[in-house]
């Protein structure tokens, strides 16, 4: 029997302090070797289940790419950030990254918390004037029917406080209060606020109570989530008669995420400088330059719909079918093999047959022609 190998895989949750620093200090992945198809073979087995451990997660976990809506969104926040320096007295405007499923928000959001971090500790170092471990960002995530108590545990949990489910919504806020003032936290990371719904009263609460925070304490805070102006967030609930009267119209930023687009030879640009970051990435014995940013390009935009997520599940898992059939590259037929998210199989065959059809191409400075294998799964 073949002795268990070591996990690649980094399991740690984002919502504590330890997980947290964890994804912050954790230096950046190596990519394993290149092998060809002859070295592959001679590896002994134990060899190669460890090298297939190392592919696999260093297939699954590429990125960030910085696509030119990372960066956008990042001198976005950064401009924020570095103007939010107001005195005590002063409110603390906050920002809300709303956008559509699939686009990269939250990776896009903690990204930015890892910089954002490393910036702080580089220049105030890792303890406080009064000698308190230095937590510039604090990254939390809602729930499903999340109340003002339910959030003040989770801040005092993030600070692994002790008896951080123990007292009433007052006490369990006082002691995060105090952990924020004392660790002099600057940045709060909320994912998943489309789950508040303005027309809760325990919602708007939790709403108001973000509020408060920033009115009290020296925190910015940064929402992210899925169609929140449409939710109500901005308006706090409110109707349109009243929706002047919403002190979050005022406080909150708006910052969006595009996804991506073949119509213009801009975007197709775009689309083509991700795929060759993309392709750089790929560990793959008979990958080739121009394997997926040439040969696959259509494919790719028309399995993905230009949404991130979608791209880099299919990208992940053709690989894994690549490897374990032995060409070790990526082609239409091992893509037609893969499975992909709901949303993205539902606008599939509109893509497909407009690339057919040439009303549309991915490929920047080219016209768009019909291709010579059909793009539509043979299943």
């Amino acid at each position: 029997m073949t002795a268990p190998i070591r996990s690649q895989e980094r399991a740690y949750s984002l919502s504590i302090k330890r997980g947290w620093n964890r994804y912050v200090n954790e230096p950046d992945r190596v990519p394993p070797a290149l092998l060809s198809t002859r070295e592959l073979a001679a590896l002994s087995s134990r060899a190669r289940l460890e090298y297939e451990e190392h592919r696999s997660v260093w297939h699954a976990n590429i990125g960030p790419i910085k696509t030119p809506q990372l960066q956008s969104v990042h001198q976005d926040l950064w401009n924020v950030l570095t103007t939010n320096r107001q005195d005590g007295d002063k409110v603390r405007p906050s920002v809300v990254i709303d956008a559509f499923p699939g686009l990269g928000k939250s990776t896009i959001a903690t990204s930015f918390g890892r910089d954002f971090q490393h910036a702080q500790i580089d220049r105030y170092g890792a303890l406080t004037e009064d000698g308190q471990e230095r937590i510039p960002v604090v990254r939390i995530q809602l729930t499903d029917r999340t109340s003002r108590r339910d959030f003040n545990s989770t801040l005092c949990r993030f600070f692994n406080l002790p008896r951080y489910d123990r007292g009433n919504a007052n006490q369990l806020g006082n002691r995060a209060a105090d952990t924020i003032l004392s660790c002099e936290t600057k940045l709060i990371i909320v994912d998943d606020v489309h789950f508040l719904d303005m027309r809760r009263q325990d919602d708007r609460a939790v709403a108001n109570h973000f509020k408060s925070l920033a009115s009290t304490f020296p925190v910015t805070f940064l929402h992210v989530g899925v169609g929140l102006e449409a939710r109500g967030l901005l308006a706090e609930g409110l109707g349109d008669d009243d929706e002047d009267l919403a002190q979050n119209g005022r406080r909150l930023t708006p910052l969006t995420v595009e996804a991506f687009d073949v119509k213009t030879e801009r975007g197709r640009r775009v689309w083509r400088d991700l795929l060759l970051a993309v392709e750089k990435n790929l560990v793959l014995a008979n990958a080739h330059q121009g394997m997926i940013a040439d040969e696959l390009s259509d494919e790719l935009f028309a399995r993905s719909t230009g949404h991130f997520a979608s791209l880099m599940a299919l990208i992940a898992r053709g690989c894994d079918l690549a490897i374990k059939d032995g060409n070790e590259r990526l082609t239409i037929d091992v893509l037609n093999r893969v499975k992909n998210d709901a949303a993205a199989e539902k606008a599939r065959l509109d893509m497909v047959s407009a690339f057919e059809s040439g009303r549309l191409s991915s490929r920047p400075g080219r016209q768009p022609r019909r291709r010579r294998q059909s793009l539509r799964t043979s299943a």
